[in-house]
């Protein structure tokens, strides 16, 4: 505005020196003109200049915002959104942009800017453009991440599905790794992993542990028993180590994270003992001799007195795959808790092996227990709390299964115990009626998650049976659901989640 009426208070001068008579006021005006005319359409330029910096520092801030809400983290990626996004910001300026320059550093987005402007006086004394340049930052509000891989390693997952899903996460570990390495913050990111089938294994380090069931107090224990019986004392009494197998808890401490305290024993963990079966033929897990001669084939499978020797038959049962034993069906890898050791987390992955039948909520139960700020582990940040997003990724390849037999217990012990002690809900049904509860306590589960903030993806791989809406629904939203058809997509899938969850790191 200034340089405006500057140049109006020339020319209205110069009309002024026309009007009068005397030649030296004439001599005067001639030499006044020029500078003076000069000096307006120099205001101009100075000003033109002042309004493109202006623009150009404008452009660049929200440049560096858009880069900085992206999900790119290298100085590569950064730039080219960050170029994109202020190249059209500058649209229509008249300036000529030299370089943009976006890059990273910690939690920040650092970026630079440079232009020409093309002045009117300075061509025609100087010969040359105006430079204006710009600078900024943007320090990137970042979530924290809490994640837990809940791997289906059942029995149908081996060969190329298993080493697939093993590539794939040791990817998906990977990529999340690097990121975090880019952040300033302390722990970014962390990974659990929680390896299922028809039970989940914690490992026996946690033998002592208070939320242990270490007396027999839960009222699953005396489910299968004639008498009262300690788990861990008929182990000792046989010469056996616990495998480090939990049970599912009783409904509906089964699809909740409510912590195990001993003043509510249905509460607590149960270890893992499958019983010695009659050692009549039908029976698949018989390794010790039923010592009682009673005819009824429940008591000959809780005679606790017999628990007392070291058992007779040890190996492999070619009809189960399961060893013979109380650890039958415990042959699967452990748990690994929140962690920052990638080697480790890598590791751990590695050692996955497939055996057993498929309980989903069993497994996405204990990936909660391993994000939940409650115990058993309580490493999770309480819910709620600011910059920290819970994450799991559930992957399996099969439906719900609590197989049947065609001896009494009418299944083989799993986590659930047998069909007959109702802890699904029913003490008897078909195939489809077991799967049907148990897909319902799925339901429950992943409801009760979302609830608590957790966000959870779903991946199906090479299911085809059944509808794929069960874990459509579990998963947080649609485009959270995968519905894989070949193992050999895996890695491309878990890599798309990874980008997903970079995503989910910066706030928007």
């Amino acid at each position: 505005m200034r340089s405006n009426a500057l140049l109006f208070a020339v020319v209205g001068r110069l009309k002024n020196f026309r009007r009068q008579d005397k030649g030296t006021v004439a001599v005067q005006a001639a030499f006044l003109a020029a500078p003076l005319l000069v000096l307006s359409i120099g205001a101009v330029d100075i000003a033109s200049a002042s309004a493109a910096k202006n623009r150009l520092q404008n452009a660049l801030d929200a440049a560096a915002l858009t880069a900085a809400r992206s999900s790119q983290y290298s100085d590569a990626g950064l730039d080219s959104i960050g170029d994109a996004s202020f190249a059209a910001n500058m649209n229509g300026a008249n300036v000529t942009i030299v370089h943009s320059t976006f890059r990273a550093e910690g939690n920040k987005v650092i970026a630079s800017a440079q232009a020409k402007v093309v002045p009117a006086i300075a061509n025609i004394w100087l010969n040359g453009d105006i430079t204006i340049g710009a600078k900024t930052e943007v320090t990137r509000s970042v979530n924290k991440i809490e994640l837990a891989l809940v791997l289906d390693t059942t029995g149908s997952m081996k060969g190329d599905k298993l080493s697939n899903l093993k590539t794939a996460s040791k990817n998906l570990i990977d990529t999340l790794a690097v990121a975090a390495g880019r952040s300033a913050e302390t722990d970014p990111v962390k990974i659990a992993i929680a390896p299922f089938s028809m039970t989940v294994k914690v490992g026996n380090t946690y033998r002592q542990s208070s939320w242990i069931d270490q007396n027999g107090a839960s009222p699953i224990n005396n489910e299968i028993f004639s008498s009262a019986a300690n788990r861990f004392t008929l182990l000792q009494q046989m010469g056996q180590t616990w495998a480090g197998c939990v049970e599912g808890r009783q409904a509906p401490y089964d699809v909740q994270d409510t912590a195990p305290t001993s003043a509510t024993p249905a509460t607590l963990f149960t270890p893992y003992f499958a019983p010695d079966e009659p050692s009549t033929s039908g029976f698949y897990n018989s390794y010790l001799p039923d010592v009682t001669t009673s005819s009824n084939w429940k008591t000959r499978q809780g005679f606790v007195a017999k628990y007392n020797r070291a058992p007779e038959r040890t190996g492999t049962n070619q009809d189960t795959g399961y060893i013979y034993g109380p650890n039958s069906g415990c042959q699967l890898s452990p748990i690994t808790r929140l962690s920052t050791d990638w080697t480790a987390l890598k590791s751990n992955i590695d050692d996955m092996v497939a055996v057993g039948d498929t309980n989903i909520p069993l497994g996405l139960m204990w990936g909660w227990h391993l994000l939940s700020p409650n115990a058993p582990f309580a490493d999770g940040r309480a819910y709620g709390t600011p910059k920290t997003q819970k994450i799991v990724i559930l992957m399996t390849d099969g439906d719900n299964t609590m197989g049947s037999t065609g001896n009494n217990n009418a299944s083989l012990y799993n986590s659930l115990g047998y069909i007959w002690q109702g802890r699904l809900g029913i003490t008897s049904g078909s195939t489809s009626q077991r799967k049907t509860a148990m897909d319902g306590r799925l339901s429950t589960l992943c409801a009760n998650m979302k609830a608590k903030g957790i966000i959870i993806y779903t991946v199906r791989v090479e299911v085809t049976t059944g509808s794929s809406d069960l874990l459509r629904n579990c998963a947080s939203s649609t485009d959270k659901f995968y519905d894989v058809q070949s193992a050999s997509q895996l890695n491309a899938v878990f890599d798309a989640i990874a980008g997903s969850i970079e995503n989910l790191r910066i706030l928007k």
